[in-house]
């Protein structure tokens, strides 16, 4: 039998986060695999709350929220956090996430983590958004860089379309004659050329 860590690294879901703002007040919420469980965090930054699902128990949380497979349970929980749809509340000795709205909400009881605890799962928070921060840096620079290159190129096609019959010319030598008509001045083509007078003719 599959592991609750492999069940959610299958399902896409062992490295998601979000920032939740509500009536509660600000949440982190983040999730990680540890050994062979599944775990779900959240943190105001200070405390820090959790669920630990293994194999066992994320079977019996997905028959709880009558999910028919894994498969729809882990895609309906990544589509909540893709849009922000996760509510946090706080009660008593608990914290309680919904992840989803209406019928299909994913609920989820998480409790106060030990000092030891909250001290490791601020640490893997904080290092994994560095991450996140220097990788998602690094694309944009690339992005940058790249739609520059497509800007100069783009330029020099629009210089040499513009200018499509002088690159002609001077790639085949020829040059451009004016043609002369009969009677007509090269000067001014619109009037005609004057005759020299002769003077008198006697017969």
């Amino acid at each position: 039998m599959s592991s609750g860590k492999d069940l959610a690294v299958e399902g896409r879901v062992d490295r998601l986060h979000l920032t939740v703002i509500g009536g509660a007040g600000k949440f982190l919420c983040f999730t990680v695999c540890v050994q062979d469980s599944w775990i779900i965090h959240v943190t105001d930054g200070i405390d820090v709350w959790k669920v630990d699902l293994d194999a066992t128990s994320l079977n019996a949380h997905r028959e709880l929220s009558e999910v028919t497979s894994y498969e729809a349970y882990f895609a309906r929980f990544r589509h909540a956090f893709s849009i922000g749809d996760v509510v946090v509340t706080k009660q008593a000795h608990k914290l309680c996430i919904d992840v989803g709205t209406g019928s299909t909400a994913l609920k989820y009881d998480l409790y106060e983590c030990t000092a030891s605890e909250r001290k490791g799962a601020l640490q893997r928070a904080l290092f994994w958004l560095a991450e996140i921060a220097a990788t998602t840096g690094k694309k944009l620079t690339e992005c940058e860089d790249e739609l520059a290159t497509l800007r100069k190129q783009k330029g020099t096609a629009s210089v040499s379309a513009m200018m499509p019959d002088l690159d002609l010319q001077k790639r085949s030598g020829s040059q451009v004659k004016i043609q002369k008509q009969q009677g007509h001045s090269i000067v001014n083509p619109s009037s005609k050329k004057r005759k020299v007078a002769k003077g008198v003719e006697f017969e």
